[in-house]
């Protein structure tokens, strides 16, 4: 867990975004197919050293009113570049976009970013783990608690900022879409506690219904952990194969002819 939360990095991702779109300007329209239309989200995911920065800087650059929907085009770039440039990532625009909460909000962002990025494939189902009927009850105190409090839009933001729904769903869905869902909910509902964790006893907001909202999550990164420490354990003792087969040689020209796509 990292203690300086707005760091050095992410203060500078909005102009290292503009930097990068500069250098490669977006085609006129017409010139491109729609699935490779850009977002300023994906640029930020490019540029970005931690992942997670690029989800958090997304979130309180769109609180300032970025031009387009969400996709890059010809006739937004100027606006965007314009925006990129005069916006600054501090702890009082975080505190104005997540709420009071904002640095347990950013550190479960870019928690939630690593873990998927590195460590999809080890995740299981994790919303079984307590009933829907249980989970919904929770997710609407806690609703009905950010209303009352005037946090309503900082709630959203923070579950934006830990899934973004129409990157991370594109992202992933193609891998396990019952898997996806499930991981969504988690990660989001985990944010949604995260961001009101000052207000439990609130209305009818209790412990209860905060740890009901947390504890998928945090039992999917308990798992996650505990799988890795194994892998970790079992490559320690185990020995190299000093006779490795090598791949077929189908596979091999399959490789050589990914690198040279990329290349290209």
């Amino acid at each position: 867990m990292r203690e300086n939360v707005v760091t050095d990095e992410l203060r500078l991702l909005p102009a290292q975004a503009a930097q990068f779109i500069r250098r490669y300007p977006v085609p006129p329209r017409g010139t491109y197919a729609p699935e490779l239309r850009i977002s300023i989200l994906d640029v930020f995911v490019h540029c970005a050293a931690v992942r997670g920065d690029a989800f958090v800087a997304f979130q309180l650059l769109r609180r300032s009113g970025l031009p387009g929907e969400y996709y890059l085009h010809v006739d937004v770039v100027h606006e965007a570049l314009m925006i990129l440039d005069q916006f600054e990532v501090t702890e009082d625009e975080c505190t104005h976009a997540f709420g009071p909460n904002w640095r347990e909000v950013v550190r479960h962002a870019v928690e939630v970013a690593d873990i998927l990025h590195r460590d999809f494939h080890s995740l299981t189902r994790t919303v079984s783990l307590i009933g829907s009927h249980r989970r919904l009850s929770a997710w609407i105190a806690a609703r009905d608690v950010a209303w009352e409090a005037g946090r309503i839009k900082s709630w959203y933001r923070a579950q934006d900022a830990a899934w973004e729904r129409e990157y991370m769903d594109d992202a992933t869905v193609r891998l396990d879409d019952r898997l996806c869902a499930d991981t969504a909910a988690a990660v989001r509902d985990a944010a949604a506690a995260t961001a009101l964790s000052d207000l439990v006893g609130m209305g009818d907001f209790t412990r209860a219904h905060y740890e009901t909202l947390v504890a998928p999550w945090h039992r999917a990164v308990k798992d996650i952990r505990a799988a890795a420490e194994t892998n970790t354990t079992a490559t320690a003792t185990s020995s190299p194969d000093r006779f490795a087969v090598s791949p077929p040689r189908s596979a091999r020209r399959e490789l050589s002819e990914r690198c040279d796509l990329k290349r290209h």
